[in-house]
């Protein structure tokens, strides 16, 4: 993740925490920094504990599993799993205030003793050996996937097991052999490279030594706004993005790019998909 993303994100994780102070969310309530699902009456029903459950299952993790949350945000997803288990886990973020935050959590939970949150980049290596691994729309912003994927297989214990959910370009790639302006802007705004396609990410697992045994494609839950709506919002966060006021201007840009990737799953570009790998035996 580069510098320039790591602070977007750390000006984004205070907006949305205190967005919920705000709101009066109840303890623990409200810390998934996702997008939300359409409700369903077949699993995962809902994008909040529902989808941790499923995604944890498909982990395979064990009632002793030890486990990795890449981007755990303010652990949402992370405290819940260990609620499921008695193992331990390791959160890693690059926001020092969101591993505050968590660690909080996981103190008020009675968690803190199986819970340790690390604030570093990606492709430092991860000093942990667990038996799953999850990545919740972390590693668009990586820039060195390769490296990311290695860290990731390297912490995984034989036979353990990755769940990387993530927005990616559906296939084939309308702009095959040119360029978009939407995925243009959605990496211009967020400091990422370039939407991958789903193709590109099964390709980067196998690289990785890792293989695909499993694969959810929940593209027709995403919700998005009208095409209109989308514009108008993009058109107010533009001229607030003109005040000099640094931590303004990148929540725009945090937005901006949203808006940009709502368009892309509006033309059918964009899906949202949920890849399961296994580590090989060592």
């Amino acid at each position: 993740m580069s510098q320039a993303t790591g602070a977007l994100y750390e000006t984004l994780a205070r907006y949305q925490w205190w967005r919920r102070r705000w709101s009066r969310a109840s303890a623990g309530e409200g810390l998934e920094i996702r997008k939300r699902l359409a409700p369903a009456a077949v699993a995962p029903e809902d994008s909040g504990a529902a989808l941790d459950r499923w995604l944890f299952e498909l982990a395979n993790v064990g009632d002793r599993g030890d486990v990795l949350d890449l981007g755990c945000g303010f652990g949402a997803t992370l405290l819940r799993w260990l609620e499921w288990t008695d193992g331990r886990g390791v959160g890693v973020t690059a926001s020092p205030f969101q591993a505050r935050s968590a660690m909080g959590e996981a103190a008020r939970r009675g968690l803190a003793d199986r819970c340790e949150l690390r604030v570093q980049d990606f492709t430092q290596a991860i000093a942990a050996e667990v038996d799953a691994a999850i990545a919740v729309e972390a590693l668009g912003h990586a820039h060195d996937l390769a490296t990311v994927l290695g860290n990731v297989a390297r912490s995984l214990r034989p036979g353990g097991r990755f769940v990387w959910v993530e927005d990616l370009l559906a296939e084939p790639f309308a702009a095959e052999g040119g360029r978009d302006e939407d995925v243009d802007e959605l990496s211009r705004r967020w400091f990422s490279p370039p939407l991958r396609s789903r193709q590109a990410a099964r390709d980067a697992l196998r690289d990785a030594g890792l293989t695909l045994v499993d694969e959810h494609d929940l593209t027709p839950r995403v919700q998005f706004a009208t095409a209109a709506a989308v514009a108008r919002r993009a058109a107010r966060l533009a001229r607030w993005r003109w005040l000099p006021i640094p931590p303004w201007q990148r929540l725009a840009d945090a937005f901006l790019g949203g808006c940009a990737l709502e368009r892309l799953y509006a033309r059918g570009v964009a899906c949202y998909v949920v890849l399961v790998a296994t580590a090989p035996p060592r």
